[in-house]
């Protein structure tokens, strides 16, 4: 039986699974496993995924609590290891999708050093609070201009860009279009509170606008290319839905 990201939320998608490896469909909203962030949630993807195959499952790479989309567990602490040193190796090919503010270039890389996640708390001169590489590919795939007046301006733009991480580094994405003007639509961290309420208001963009929508990378254990495709799911198609009216660019191919 497929079970939908919210028909029950004692259980998630499964994409793809294997004696080493398991593929979800992450819903925006859930944590990976237990944070300081709420001790209080219960929806926790280690815990339902482990109930749900009734076996332990270990993370192998982070999606954020708002971020939805293909996430890859491994069954076994050896699976695991291997998946470790893919990602690692910048073996995984990741995509996502975002709607962003503004009109983003037709293509291009934001090549920007960011601080890692554990350097957030330390005081300066910390070896943490040194930037890393970072780096993200894009390109746009719609644009939109909505007549709603936001500022001095007399509409509302928007894109809906596929970003393509090489690095891994801490909440990458939103910090990254953030550095180049276009923020992530939904994000209460590094975005614009005002567009947020906007499309909150009129489009129903109750969630970060960033979705994990593929995997690629070759089988760590079996040596089989893997391609994990998870599309955008109903609460992003929603936003995405309304806005179409407003769309001024056609999908690029």
């Amino acid at each position: 039986m497929r079970i939908s990201h919210y028909d029950r939320m004692n259980h998630v998608q499964i994409l793809f699974q294997d004696d080493h490896l398991v593929a979800i469909a992450k819903p925006s909203g859930m944590f990976v496993h237990r944070s300081d962030a709420d001790r209080s949630a219960e929806s926790v993807v280690l815990q339902i995924l482990r109930d749900q195959l009734e076996q332990h499952v270990y993370p192998v790479h982070r999606l954020d609590r708002a971020t939805s989309g293909v996430l890859l567990l491994a069954r076994s602490r050896s699976a695991a290891a291997a998946c470790g040193q893919m990602f690692s190796e910048r073996r995984v090919k990741k995509t996502y999708h975002a709607l962003v503010r503004g009109y983003a270039l037709p293509e291009g890389q934001i090549d920007t050093p960011l601080i890692s996640s554990r350097g957030r708390e330390k005081p300066a001169g910390h070896p943490w609070t040194e930037p890393q590489h970072a780096l993200t590919g894009y390109r746009t795939l719609l644009q939109f201009e909505i007549p709603i007046a936001m500022g001095e301006h007399a509409t509302t733009r928007c894109s809906l860009v596929e970003a393509l991480p090489e690095t891994g580094r801490y909440h990458q994405i939103r910090r990254h279009f953030n550095y180049v003007s276009h923020p992530v639509i939904g994000d209460t961290s590094h975005g614009d509170s005002r567009h947020n309420r906007l499309y909150r208001d009129h489009f129903e963009a109750e969630r970060l606008m960033l979705a994990a929508v593929r995997l690629e990378f070759r089988h760590p254990v079996t040596g089989t290319p893997c391609d994990l495709l998870c599309p955008p799911d109903r609460s992003f198609t929603t936003v995405m839905d309304q806005l179409d009216e407003f769309r001024i660019l056609p999908s690029v191919d």
